[in-house]
């Protein structure tokens, strides 16, 4: 039997996909983009067109089967005249190609990913495709993707009817595979919902063991971003001041409202280095930072330390972060709307130094044989990537100050405590699913929660550490309130996690993924 050409070799409606997949960039509640960092990202709106063109043979190939002619004449002139499109001639071959270039173009929107009559269409006719060529009752077709990275091409193959098969060397990328083809399949809306209620648990918890070291403004406000900045000593002659490294002094910069630290002049003259929050500040008033191209300069003598000293002190403390100096804090009031800075106050710095003691008590624990703060080896070697190196941070954990790794593994511990509360009612393989989405959850935390971030000044937000693919030194950095409700806040990444499975409970069945190289899969040679 000659086999026919697929879609994809004759025909792909481009320019239409494209604009989907465009446009898809800009959609994130439940996209699974949104689960875990991962820079190879693949458009589902792409991924499912070529996934069903090159599943679906071309009606208008001679050697085309009947049968899937006949499955496309039913299935396209019952889809297409329900939206008042009805074709002159089912029967001609030619048509019945537009029609599913059409359909593939119009399924590769990203809202109609969950639409049942799409769905419906789409999997039938891929049956359809399969069960033409002669392969044995209810067998669908495989989809392997040896490369799987962040999962769009599997997900794609079970959204429209096959059987998905993922294998990647990265261990990320297996783990994002698991929840995507075999969680979120298994257990769909319920796995949703498990990730919100024991989500809510955690953060109740942890709230009630964090709350003292996150202290409340004294009018009763909420604190969500506290501003630091690592510091060196001027080597200025005679000088040996403590100076904070800030690129800019701004706070918040919008239309009619200007926020930003000012130095105090009178601790200048007293020899020291200080800020004061200034609410209302315009543009010709706000002075320049400290730290340039890597060069500090002293606000008391004038003095520029260069960049090679600079790089030699914070050596000195592992990367300064865990001596920073608080400058700022951000909260919000409830009784009204916006930011509101102010400077810190003695109960942000008591709060600082209980933190401190709190991890230092709780270092030496252990947690299945692994110690409560990372000391994995920082990587070293790759200076434009990882630049944290140069200047100290030999371990994973000196990215982070203490209170920002207390608050983490709090909740790291928290979820362990829920997942096996889980597994006591709900059995192994569901609590496996609800524990992967809430660790996935505290991986979104830990990508707020460093001492890489920074605050994003036209938005009064913190930025998140993956601004591009590289992890920056960052001299002034935002610690976030993790208990907060604004950005960076451990709901918040639970609820990203919750809705990613909330929007793709809609395969039919699992799918499989496995680490495996792409030269030796675990499929028999029929298969792979």
């Amino acid at each position: 039997m000659q086999a026919p050409r697929r879609l994809i070799e004759v025909d792909l409606p481009i320019g239409r996909i494209s604009a989907h997949a465009r446009r898809e960039k800009s959609i994130r509640h439940g996209h699974i983009s949104t689960l875990h960092i991962w820079w190879a990202r693949r458009p589902l709106a792409a991924c499912r067109a070529v996934v069903l063109a090159a599943l679906w043979p071309d009606p208008a190939d001679p050697a085309c089967p009947k049968a899937f002619r006949d499955a496309v004449r039913e299935r396209m002139a019952a889809f297409w005249g329900r939206r008042g499109q009805a074709a002159s001639d089912w029967q001609d071959p030619g048509v019945q190609r537009r029609a599913l270039l059409d359909f593939i173009a119009e399924f590769s929107a990203w809202e109609r990913s969950a639409d049942p009559e799409f769905l419906e269409a789409a999997r039938a006719l891929t049956q359809a495709a399969h069960a033409a060529f002669g392969v044995p009752e209810g067998m669908r077709p495989l989809v392997v993707d040896p490369f799987a990275g962040g999962g769009a091409i599997p997900l794609e193959a079970l959204r429209v009817g096959a059987d998905a098969f993922a294998s990647d060397l990265n261990p990320v990328a297996v783990l994002l595979n698991k929840v995507v083809l075999e969680y979120v399949p298994r257990f769909g809306r319920d796995l949703a919902d498990a990730v919100r209620t024991w989500g809510a648990g955690v953060k109740e918890q942890a709230e009630r063991e964090l709350a003292r070291f996150y202290p409340s403004d004294p009018q009763g406000g909420v604190p969500i971003a506290y501003i630091w900045a690592r510091t060196i000593r001027c080597e200025g002659p005679g000088c040996g001041v403590e100076v904070p490294l800030i690129r800019s002094l701004w706070l918040a910069r919008k239309r009619g409202r200007g926020v930003a630290l000012e130095l105090d002049r009178e601790a200048v003259a007293q020899g020291r280095v200080a800020y004061r929050v200034r609410d209302g500040i315009t543009e010709g008033r706000v002075g320049p930072g400290t730290v340039r191209r890597g060069s500090a300069t002293c606000p008391v003598c004038g003095y520029t330390t260069p960049v090679a000293r600079v790089r030699g002190q914070l050596r000195a403390r592992r990367g300064g972060a865990d001596d920073a100096r608080l400058l700022a804090v951000v909260s919000t009031q409830a009784w009204s709307r916006g930011r509101f800075y102010r400077e810190p106050s003695e109960a942000d710095l008591l709060a600082v130094k209980a933190a401190k003691a709190e991890l230092a008590r709780r270092k030496p624990e252990r947690l299945n044989g692994l110690p409560a703060v990372p000391d994995e080896p920082f990587p070293a070697g790759d200076s434009r990537a990882f630049t944290p190196g140069v200047y100290g941070i030999a371990a994973w954990g000196d990215l982070f100050t203490s209170r920002q790794l207390l608050a983490l593994t709090t909740l790291a511990r928290y979820v362990r405590e829920a997942t096996d509360r889980v597994r006591e009612e709900r059995g192994a393989e569901f609590a496996r699913a609800v524990g992967t989405c809430l660790g996935l959850a505290v991986d979104r935390q830990v990508d707020y929660t460093n001492s890489l971030c920074t605050w994003h000044v036209p938005g009064e937000k913190v930025n998140h550490v993956f601004g591009r693919q590289a992890l920056p030194i960052m001299w002034d950095f935002t610690e976030v309130g993790p208990m907060s409700s604004s950005s960076g806040n451990w709901i918040g990444a639970v609820e990203w996690v919750a809705q990613v499975s909330a929007a793709n409970a809609l395969a039919s069945r699992t799918g499989q993924a496995v680490p495996a190289s792409a030269t030796s899969l675990p499929l028999p040679d029929s298969l792979a």
